[in-house]
C-alpha cells in the first residue's frame, strides 16, 4: 500500500531547488520556465507525465503544489511518496552508510553501544575533513576550524533497518561549469564533496595496506597510505565502530549527490572486517608513538628545571599530551620561563602549545607557545 503525503510540514520542507535536482537526476526535462515556477515532462512506455514544479518557496500554496508533484512522480515512477521524498532530500547531499553486521536482526542496538558508535562516527568524519586539509598520520587534539565547521555542516540521518545502519548526511553544493580565461574548465570541489571523498579513499586505502601489512609484516603500506586520508585519528575511528557492532566489522557504503555526480577513482563500497581490525589498531599505536604532532596542548605541573644562562632553559612538564600521559621537556625563555619557574614553585598547572616530537624515549615539544598559568574563574590558581 503506497502512502500518501498530507502533512502541510513535510510538504512545506521540501525544497523546490532540491526537487529541481532530483527532476534532472531522473530523466524529466524542463519544457517551459515560468515567472515563479517551471513545467516539466517525462515520456515512459509512450505514456507523457508533466508537472509544475514551484521555484518559490515562499510562494502560500507551496505544500499543495508540492502534493500535486509527489503524486505525479508516483504515478510516473511506480514508486511511493515516502521513496521519493527521502531520494529528493538526497539529491543534494553524498550519504555515508556505516552498517553494523553485529546488530540484532531487528536493527537494534543497545543504549550504550549506540552512545560509542556515534562518538566514533563524529570521529571519523572529523578526521576525514582534517584529511581534506592536509593529509597527516597524526591529528592534534586542536583541528582545523574548516574541518569543525563540516561537523555542524553534516547531519545524522534516521537509521536504516536489517543490521543496524548509521546514515550520515552531508549536503553539498551543486556543479556549476565554469571556465578560467584560457578556456579549461574550473573543476575544484567543495570541501564538504572533498571530506567525503577522501573518506571514500581513506576507508578503501585502509583495507588494501591492512592486507599488505598482513604478508610483509612492515609498517610502510599503512604510511604510504596516509596519502590518501589514513591517520591514526581514522583508525581509532573504525576500531571504535567495529567495537560497537559487537566486533563484525563494519561495512561503509557511499553515496554521490546527483548534483554533483559521482567522483571518478573511488570505490563506493568498502568492508571492513574482524580480521583486519588488530592491524588498523597497531598502526594507530604506532603513528601515535612516532609521529610529530602538531599544534599539541600540554597540561601539567613542571616537575623539573634546567636553567642555563638567565632567565632561560629546558622544562619538564608532567601531565598530559591532547589528553594523554606524557611527561614533556620544552626550551623556555623570558617571561614564558618565569611562569614555568613558578608552576614548579608553586605546584600550579601550565598549559601551552607546540609541535610534539619523539626523541629517543622522551617527548619533546618544539616551538613552545601559548604559554600560560591555570587559574579559577576567579582569578585564584588552582
Amino acid at each position: 500500500m503506497k502512502t500518501t503525503i498530507r502533512d502541510i510540514e513535510t510538504l512545506s520542507a521540501i525544497r523546490p531547488l532540491d526537487m529541481v535536482a532530483y527532476l534532472r537526476s531522473n530523466g524529466w526535462e524542463q519544457a517551459q520556465i515560468l515567472e515563479r515556477g517551471a513545467f516539466w515532462l517525462k515520456v515512459k512506455n509512450d505514456q507523457t507525465f508533466e508537472l509544475l514544479l514551484p521555484l518559490d518557496s515562499t510562494v502560500r500554496d507551496l505544500p499543495y503544489r508540492m502534493a500535486e508533484v509527489l503524486q505525479t512522480l508516483e504515478d510516473a515512477e511506480g514508486r511511493s511518496q515516502l521513496e521519493i521524498i527521502d531520494d529528493v532530500v538526497m539529491a543534494s547531499a553524498d550519504v555515508i552508510r556505516s552498517r553494523l553486521p553485529g546488530a540484532q536482526h531487528s536493527g537494534e542496538i543497545s543504549v550504550e553501544r549506540g552512545r560509542l558508535v556515534y562518538e566514533q562516527a563524529r570521529n571519523l568524519m572529523l578526521a576525514a575533513a582534517c584529511a581534506a586539509v592536509e593529509k597527516r598520520p597524526l591529528f592534534a587534539k586542536r583541528k582545523p576550524e574548516q574541518a569543525m565547521q563540516f561537523l555542524e555542516h553534516a547531519r545524522f540521518g534516521v537509521p536504516e533497518g536489517g543490521s543496524y545502519v548509521l546514515k550520515i548526511i552531508s549536503p553539498v553544493s551543486p556543479k556549476l561549469v565554469d571556465k578560467d580565461l584560457f578556456g579549461e574548465e574550473i573543476a575544484e570541489e567543495p570541501f564538504e564533496r572533498k571530506t567525503v571523498r577522501v573518506l571514500a579513499q581513506a576507508v578503501y586505502a585502509l583495507v588494501v595496506a591492512s592486507r599488505d601489512v598482513a604478508l610483509t609484516g612492515g609498517i610502510e603500506p599503512m604510511k604510504a597510505a596516509v596519502a590518501r586520508g589514513v591517520s591514526a585519528n581514522l583508525c581509532e575511528a573504525i576500531v571504535g565502530l567495529h567495537e560497537g557492532s559487537g566486533e563484525k566489522g563494519v561495512e561503509f557504503s557511499f553515496s554521490w549527490a546527483p548534483l554533483r555526480g559521482a567522483p571518478s577513482n573511488v570505490v563506493s563500497q568498502v568492508a571492513i572486517t574482524p580480521d583486519s581490525i588488530p592491524i588498523i589498531g597497531e598502526t594507530a599505536r604506532i603513528f601515535r608513538e612516532t609521529e610529530s604532532v602538531e599544534s599539541t596542548e600540554v597540561l601539567g605541573i613542571v616537575n623539573k628545571l634546567q636553567h642555563q644562562d638567565g632567565n632561560q632553559g629546558k622544562v619538564t612538564i608532567a601531565g598530559s599530551a591532547d589528553g594523554i600521559a606524557r611527561t614533556v621537556t620544552l626550551e623556555l625563555s623570558g617571561p614564558d620561563h618565569t611562569l614555568a619557574v613558578r608552576s614548579y614553585e608553586d605546584r600550579i598547572p601550565i598549559s601551552c602549545v607546540g609541535e610534539l616530537t619523539r626523541e629517543g624515549r622522551s617527548w619533546v615539544l618544539k616551538n613552545p607557545r601559548e604559554i600560560d598559568l591555570i587559574v579559577n574563574d576567579d582569578g585564584s590558581e588552582e
